[in-house]
C-alpha cells in the first residue's frame, strides 16, 4: 500500500447528481470507499489542513460570496487516463473560481500541476469511473449516456480533507452568492 498524506481540496458537491451517478461510482470508482463523494474538483491539493488558517477560510468565504450559486448541467461525457467523467455545462463559473481560488493561492496549482503542458486534457469534470479498460469505459459510457442530463445547484464551496488513512470527509461550505438571474429552463 503507498504511503498516505493529509490534504485537502476544494470542491464543488453534487449530491442531486450523486443520487443517479453513485452505482457506477460505487463500482467504478474506488475513491468512493475512501468517502469522496460526487463533485467537481476547484482545486486538488489544496492546503495541509493542519496550515489552513482563520485567513485562509475567511478568504474562501470572500471568493464563494463574490460568486453566484450555479446550476450546472452534466450533459456531455468523456473520457481521460482510463476514466469517464461527465462535463457541468455552463463550465465558466467554475473555471471563474478556480481562478479566484489559484490567483489567492498561486502555489496551489491545479492537480499540482500535473496537466499543465495541456490544459484542456483535464478541464472541470465530475469523474464516474476510474482504472477501467477501454471496453469497459466504452459500455458505461452508453449507460451513463441514457441518464443524462443531469441537473445540479450548486450553493457553495466546500472545503474536504482526507486524513492519514485516505478518508475524505467535509469540513466546510462556503456559501455562494444567491443567484441574481432565474435558473435556465
Amino acid at each position: 500500500m503507498g504511503e498516505r498524506f493529509v490534504v485537502s481540496a476544494l470542491v464543488l458537491l453534487v449530491p442531486d447528481v450523486e443520487q443517479v451517478v453513485e452505482p457506477w461510482r460505487e463500482r467504478y470508482d474506488p475513491r468512493v470507499a475512501e468517502g469522496i463523494p460526487a463533485h467537481v474538483t476547484v482545486l486538488y491539493p489544496w492546503l495541509p489542513p493542519t496550515e489552513i488558517g482563520a485567513e485562509d477560510l475567511e478568504a474562501l468565504g470572500t471568493i464563494a460570496a463574490a460568486q453566484p450559486a450555479m446550476e450546472l448541467v452534466f450533459e456531455r461525457i468523456g473520457q481521460f487516463h482510463r476514466g469517464l467523467w461527465l462535463a457541468p455545462d455552463p463550465a465558466e463559473p467554475v473555471l471563474r473560481l478556480i481562478e479566484a481560488v489559484t490567483d489567492r493561492w498561486p502555489d496551489y496549482l491545479p492537480y499540482g500541476g500535473a496537466y499543465l503542458d495541456d490544459p484542456d486534457d483535464v478541464g472541470p469534470h465530475l469523474t464516474v469511473a476510474l482504472g477501467q479498460d477501454t471496453e469497459q469505459l466504452r459500455a458505461l459510457a452508453e449507460e451513463v449516456t441514457t441518464r443524462l442530463p443531469l441537473t445540479a445547484r450548486v450553493a457553495g464551496l466546500d472545503l474536504v480533507v482526507g486524513d492519514e488513512d485516505g478518508n475524505w470527509s467535509l469540513r466546510e461550505s462556503f456559501p455562494f452568492a444567491p443567484r441574481t438571474t432565474p435558473p435556465r429552463d
